[in-house]
């Protein structure tokens, strides 16, 4: 099993992003130090859930003061962007991060950050499949042509620079139904889950049914990451004291999603959801307390077969001294633990 730190930046504080960017940068350069394998960043607009707008930029920031990680996007949402300028900033980010590039891409779910940016929600499946067709010809085409209802490219056109790593990057997708999971899975690309969604039962399921699906369209292995929420403390008691800051984070997420959100100057209000998890089902879904109750719970993700876990340690506005310590202790205590499972079942 691989292990990566996710970064979305959010503040329910609303904490200058001067100060949230300048955390997330240190979080990335120590997760570097410590072994971790990737860092991935998210993308979202127009409110304290999350600072990260430009996953791109930050991750060629980072990159020089963590010279041996991968990078990834959780996701870039392909529809927010023109996609022959996102496919040269790609590109050009490959390069600057000498080949050490992974792209996560997904659709978006948030109809307000739609609304803003003058995209249409209910053509983002279709738009999305088109710019990943034009994006692909830009990497790996010359004087190239492209005809689709979105773009089109009439007159010969060539993209520089290409992508250090070819034919590009490899790519990874944000898995939310089983329509999606299927057709990532005939596509050959890597799946993200995050998996406070569903029960692990269901994330047993989806997972066989991600590996029949590839084995069925030719694509050897199962490349899958599970996210979570991750607080390594001295204590049980003193992680249940931070729960909250979990639940605002999903919390804001599903409002948004549903498009029932409380915001006002860019502040969220984390309002509880009529159908969401008890507080000892989200408990149980947590990698939260102390090194054995985390080992523990992530020994189960190995068990369900994920190659990838994502873990998200700035959760919620948890203060940065205190995300520093419990990465430490993660990748002192935990990490090794979990990574000789991992390599027993391998």
């Amino acid at each position: 099993m691989q292990f990566g730190t996710f970064h979305l930046i959010g503040s329910p504080d609303l904490a200058p992003a001067e100060q949230r960017f300048k955390e997330t940068l240190e979080q990335i350069a120590l997760a570097d130090q410590l072994g971790f394998d990737y860092a991935w960043v998210a993308e979202h607009h127009f409110s304290n859930y999350g600072y990260s707008v430009n996953p791109l930029l930050l991750i060629a920031r980072a990159a020089g003061a963590a010279p041996r990680l991968r990078f990834g996007q959780a996701v870039i949402v392909t529809p927010f962007w023109q996609a022959v300028r996102l496919a040269e900033d790609i590109a050009l980010t490959d390069i600057l991060t000498d080949g050490r590039l992974d792209l996560g891409l997904g659709r978006g779910y948030q109809p307000m950050e739609f609304r803003a940016l003058e995209v249409e929600i209910d053509e983002n499946r279709e738009l999305f499949l088109e710019q990943l067709a034009l994006m692909q010809k830009c990497w790996t085409e010359d004087d190239f042509t492209f005809d689709g209802r979105h773009y089109q490219i009439r007159e010969p056109l060539t993209i520089l620079p290409k992508p250090l790593q070819r034919p590009h990057p490899p790519i990874w997708m944000a898995i939310q139904s089983l329509q999606t999971l299927d057709w990532v899975a005939a596509q050959g690309y890597g799946g993200m889950m995050a998996p406070m969604l569903f029960t692990r039962q269901q994330l047993s399921e989806w997972r066989e049914r991600f590996v029949q699906k590839r084995a069925e369209a030719g694509h050897p292995g199962a490349p899958l990451w599970v996210q979570r929420f991750v607080y390594v403390t001295d204590t049980d008691d003193e992680a249940r004291e931070a729960v909250w800051q979990t639940r605002w984070q999903r919390r804001v997420a599903d409002r948004l999603k549903q498009d029932d959100y409380r915001l006002s100057g860019g502040r969220n209000e984390a309002v509880p959801l009529p159908d969401e998890a008890s507080d000892e089902e989200w408990w149980d879904r947590l990698v939260y307390g102390t090194p054995e109750r985390c080992i523990a719970q992530l020994k189960r993700d190995v068990y369900i077969g994920f190659t990838g876990f994502m873990a998200w340690f700035d959760v919620g506005g948890i203060p940065g001294d205190k995300v520093i310590k419990s990465m430490r202790r993660f990748a002192e205590e935990v990490m090794p633990a979990v990574a000789e499972v991992g390599a027993a079942r391998a």
